[in-house]
């Protein structure tokens, strides 16, 4: 595929369980092209967060080979992976997973100071004025709405301009109108930045609007649709 992002090749994940293998994944390969908007999708239980956690680089496959803009990154250690996953990546997670104490401002800057970037508040400020936020950009996660902290988290995936963004049931937590909001955000970014997306959801409205569909059951992949735009 012309301008590949991320590639996977025999990607499988197992546990073991009480002496007992349990297949989470099997034998998953695909390509995503930059730019794409992927929608991973199937039941609970299909295995689309793992799917997300490997590609991205937050857990390691059992077997296969995962490449991340031209980068081989199986079997690197987490010292070396952290810095390729803050430069490349950004993660959206239905749980928020902002760092309760800190503001924020400070959450969203925190990738970016990571890579001692001077610009990480002014950066962090701009984000959070595109989504609404500035003015309460020094509010702690527990001064904030389901769909704010939503807001703040998308802002902190984004900070380092990654080129790949994946988000793992973002809505979730969410009722119907914080839901289409945060989906509206995250599909204006990637269109406006060219950003590409993964997405697991369980959404087939969301789904319809997806430029490619992979659908998952039982740890495997059952259909990967292309739509043309």
């Amino acid at each position: 595929m012309a301008d590949t992002i991320l590639e996977a090749v025999g990607l499988a994940k197992y546990y073991f369980l009480g002496g007992q293998k349990i297949a989470v994944l099997q034998d998953i390969s695909l390509a995503i092209a930059k730019g794409q908007f992927v929608v991973v999708t199937g039941n609970s239980g299909s295995g689309k967060s793992t799917l997300l956690s490997l590609l991205s680089g937050l857990d390691l496959p059992t077997t296969g080979r995962i490449t991340l803009a031209g980068r081989d990154i199986t079997g690197l250690s987490e010292d070396q992976l952290a810095p390729i996953r803050n430069d490349l990546t950004g993660f959206v997670f239905q749980a928020f997973h902002l760092i309760p104490s800190l503001n924020a401002i400070e959450n969203v800057m925190f990738p970016a100071e990571l890579r001692k970037d001077d610009k990480a508040r002014q950066k962090a400020e701009r984000l959070l004025d595109l989504v609404g936020l500035l003015p309460r950009r020094r509010n702690f996660p527990d001064q904030l709405s389901g769909g704010e902290q939503q807001r703040v988290a998308i802002c902190r995936a984004l900070i380092n301009e990654p080129e790949i963004v994946f988000a793992d049931e973002p809505t979730g937590n969410l009722d119907s109108e914080n839901s289409e909001a945060i989906i509206g955000l995250l599909l204006a970014l990637h269109r406006d930045r060219q950003t590409t997306l993964v997405m697991a959801t369980h959404s087939t409205t969301l789904a319809g609007r997806a430029d490619r569909v992979i659908r998952l059951h039982d740890g495997r992949v059952v259909d990967d649709s292309r739509t043309v735009r």
